[in-house]
């Protein structure tokens, strides 16, 4: 069967026969987290099905794989304690301790803040996201707030899975009642989806100055949040569950950067990308363009690419959409052109 664009659920992103647009709900798998302090003794899971993980790995022999998600003990979650009669938010983190042998399992404690009255209801938000050491904002939760502040500077992030998986983001909200256990369960939901490009080179020359991919739409109408000009930095508030007005950073433009510059003929690459979906945008209508190497600004691949590829379902958070393309390297501009599964 033919494959225009794919729809799943995140994060374990399992990918069976479909028709174009149709939606693929693999079961659901839960994280279990144990503390063993006098803390808040947590268990997470998300409201999609999926796994809660801190790293992207794929599984499978075929074009078309699984990607599940595991927890690293460099994973961190911050917290955020709201209660009546409080200034401000009180924030916290905890970071992985430990993690079981197959990565189900993540170790951490939560000690809850001094200023918490646990006679009284109280309010507590979560946000799970990281960064690369290099980078010293974004990918946070905001001091005594419930403001979480995405990823910036997106340039510097790679379009592989570990990248990504450094830059997914997810946050959970739940009110704890009055004199509650320090036991309690989390429901996680998605900041998020990921787009993968699966990318064939199906002339005869070899490309050497391929830099980066650009999936734009085509009347520049914005259809994602926190790429605004690349640099992100959109700040979502967990209390209201929205993004703060004027900081969204909307954009039309999505960029996939290659981890390398050189694309063999009949080769095939994968793209992946940690986007936000804009869901009344739909419809939208993608052209495809390549960038050539670092320094140069040319643009190569100006004409539309499958002109009928116009979106009308609208993209939502926790899935992945996953596109087929081909790129020429014997003409000069490449020549892309929008594909199915069954062209590779």
């Amino acid at each position: 069967m033919k494959y225009k664009l794919f729809f799943l659920a995140a994060v374990a992103f399992i990918l069976a026969s479909c028709s174009n647009n149709e939606i693929v709900v693999p079961d659901e798998n839960v994280l279990n987290v144990k503390t063993e302090q006098q803390v808040l003794h947590i268990t997470a899971s998300f409201e999609e099905s999926g796994e809660t993980r801190a790293t992207l790995e794929e599984s499978g022999t075929t074009l078309i794989k699984s990607i599940i998600y595991k927890w690293q003990t460099t994973d961190k979650i911050q917290f955020s304690f709201v209660q009546s009669g409080l200034l401000n938010p009180i924030t916290a983190e905890a970071n992985v301790t430990s993690v079981s042998a197959d990565g189900r399992t993540a170790q951490f404690t939560v000690p809850v803040p001094t200023e918490i009255d646990r006679t009284a209801e109280y309010k507590l938000y979560a946000f799970r996201s990281d960064r690369k050491s290099s980078i010293t904002s974004g990918s946070v939760l905001n001091t005594n707030s419930t403001i979480a502040v995405l990823p910036t500077q997106q340039f510097d992030y790679k379009a592989t899975l570990a990248d990504q998986a450094i830059i997914f983001s997810i946050w959970s909200e739940k009110t704890i009642p009055a004199n509650n256990t320090l036991d309690i369960a989390l429901s996680f939901k998605h900041l998020g989806s990921i787009m993968t490009l699966n990318l064939k080179n199906v002339g005869t020359t070899a490309i050497n100055d391929l830099h980066s991919l650009i999936l734009q739409e085509s009347s520049s109408k914005s259809w994602i949040y926190n790429r605004y000009l690349g640099g992100g930095g959109a700040q979502f508030d967990m209390a209201t569950g929205t993004f703060v007005s004027g900081q969204e950073k909307p954009s039309w433009t999505l960029t996939f950067f290659s981890s390398s510059l050189t694309f063999n003929p009949q080769s095939v690459g994968t793209y992946y990308l940690w986007f936000i979906p804009k869901s009344d945008a739909m419809p939208i209508t993608l052209r495809l363009y390549s960038y050539k190497g670092v320094g140069e600004g040319d643009r190569t691949g100006e004409s539309a690419v499958d002109a009928s590829k116009t979106i009308t379902q609208s993209l939502v958070r926790g899935k992945n959409y996953v596109l087929f393309a081909h790129i020429n390297g014997d003409s000069s501009p490449y020549t892309l052109t929008f594909k199915t599964s069954t062209d590779f």
